[in-house]
């Protein structure tokens, strides 16, 4: 299992990753601020120790307990005031932490303590300038780190367990050097000048020249070596526990070909060969597998990557696969006030008119009912209050005094409704309103049907021959042509007849009046 740090993901810092089945776990939550520069791990405790050089603290967690029973942004162990906390080792077989302090404003050192933060102590505290990683080697007893010194200068020293017989291993410059680990042969180091891995002999010579192991062409961050818990607790006695750890367990090889091309096109993932395409590794996604999955995907929530599929732990009053359902939306009816309780459930907060698990239920209003008091000789006898209630309601007025009002002041309740009552009045307006229009509506109907009606009937006779075929004589009724009726002969009266008052009335009639005397007349007149 190798166990390291992501600053880039979005929701959790440290993860493992187990070689046998190639799956990644997040193991520590990632909090708002913070900046995790080392981690350490206890196999007999299976403790996992890491630093946060922004927040000054040493943290722990157990990688045995229940992930539902543990706090997913581990326990402080130890909560610093001026101390800058940076990189951190573990003694598995005497159960200390080591770590390095790098406040160079005050004073950088070296100090340790038991598993549990108590007997902390400084080992080192003179000449050094900036301690930026730590190892320890169980089979020697030797405690190693890396010195960036001020300028361009850096060293690679050790000392007993105890910070006693300190030896300075290499003086060099124009490296930065940023972490540290040990092998059974070798002391190995990671340079971000160079961007590559160096490594010593673990009992140098005095001239010793470090030895140029691996380059790469980004910055690398991390390294550890390949040091078997057999090769280190092999007749050491303080390692019995630690040693028989290895007893009985399977051997897994844990030794793997890297890619040449690993991180140079793929961000996160190998290239497939002959092709220009990425094969990420779980958690990410993209063309280049350079977009976590957690990325955006919780939109109120923390996100954590199990079996490569982003989940979300939703925050507070927040529910859905993504977090994205606010339970307290459209909950809380008028205007009501929405907040989750201990069992996370929505509940609401109503308006003083208002009342039900939603606020949906209006409280009837009251009125309020003066009546002149009894009097009464001492002023602790009763005085008799009475309550205009409606015919609904007798109860007698003493049972809904209100706190707030006058002895002379009483509720009546179940009269006057606001939203009742306002509205059946309107609708008995309404509908009186509308028998008196229908009323009206009748009578003007009933006085148009009494007008009179034209009803006239003129026989006209011609001794002349008319030039077309038409009948002698011709009868008409007028009341027929003036209710729209098809007539087979024209309408016409004779001119004699036609009132002279008519004759000119208005223009708009001039061309009847001329019809009327052409049918009067004969056609060779």
């Amino acid at each position: 299992m190798i166990l390291f740090v992501d600053k880039q993901s979005d929701n959790a810092s440290i993860f493992s990753y187990h070689l046998a089945t190639n799956k990644y776990q997040s193991l520590v939550r990632k909090k708002a601020y913070e900046n995790i520069q080392g981690i350490a791990f206890d196999p007999v405790t299976s403790l996992l120790f890491w630093t946060d050089a922004m927040d000054k603290t040493i943290s722990w967690m157990s990688l045995k307990q229940d992930p539902k029973n543990k706090d997913l942004y581990g326990n402080i162990l130890m909560k610093m005031d001026d101390e800058i906390p940076r990189g951190i080792a573990v003694d598995s077989c005497r159960g200390y932490i080591y770590w390095t302090n790098t406040n160079i404003s005050k004073q950088s050192t070296i100090e340790r303590a038991k598993f549990d933060g108590s007997d902390r102590e400084i080992i080192v505290k003179t000449n050094i300038y900036m301690p930026v990683s730590i190892a320890i080697d169980q089979r020697t007893g030797r405690l190693y780190w890396l010195d960036d010194k001020e300028g361009i200068h850096y060293s690679v020293e050790s000392s007993d367990l105890n910070g006693q017989n300190r030896k300075t291993l290499l003086d060099d410059f124009n490296h930065t050097p940023n972490a540290l680990s040990v092998s059974k042969d070798h002391i190995y180091w990671v340079d971000w000048a160079y961007k590559t891995v160096w490594r010593i002999p673990k009992d140098p010579p005095a001239s010793v020249v470090p030895e140029e192991y691996i380059t790469f062409t980004i910055e690398p961050h991390g390294i550890v070596a390949n040091y078997t818990i057999e090769d280190q607790t092999q007749n050491v006695p303080e390692c019995e526990v630690l040693s028989k750890l290895v007893v009985n367990k399977t051997t897994i090889n844990d030794t793997f070909n890297v890619p040449p091309d690993m991180g140079l096109y793929c961000f996160h993932g190998t290239k497939i060969q002959g092709k220009l395409q990425c094969k990420c590794s779980a958690g990410y996604t993209g063309t280049r597998c350079e977009i976590p999955v957690c990325t955006n995907y919780c939109v109120q929530g923390d996100c954590t990557v199990t079996d490569g599929e982003a989940k979300c732990t939703c925050a507070e009053g927040y529910v859905g696969a993504r977090c994205e359902i606010n339970v307290c939306y459209g909950f809380c009816l008028n205007n009501g006030a929405c907040s989750i309780n201990e069992n996370q459930q929505p509940i609401c907060k109503c308006p003083s008119d208002f009342e039900g698990a939603r606020c949906e239920t209006l409280i009837s209003p009251t009125t309020t009912s003066t009546a002149a008091p009894t009097t009464s000789n001492t002023e602790d006898s009763n005085v008799n209050i009475s309550c205009n209630c409606t015919a609904t309601n007798t109860t007698k007025s003493s049972e809904y005094a209100s706190d707030n009002l006058t002895p002379e002041e009483v509720f009546c309740t179940n009269g006057w409704d606001t939203v009742r009552d306002p509205v059946i009045l309107f609708l008995v307006i309404t509908i009186i309103c509308m028998f008196f229009a229908n009323m009206v509506l009748l009578h003007k109907l009933k006085q148009l049907k009494m007008r009179p009606r034209i009803k006239k009937r003129i026989i006209v006779n011609k001794n002349t021959t008319p030039m077309t075929s038409r009948p002698d004589q011709c009868e008409i009724t007028i009341e027929n042509c003036c209710n729209m009726n098809i007539c087979e002969t024209p309408c016409f009266e004779p001119r004699s007849t036609i009132r002279p008052s008519l004759l000119d009335s208005k223009p708009g009639k001039e061309e009847k009046r001329n019809l009327i005397a052409n049918m009067e007349c004969p056609d060779n007149y």
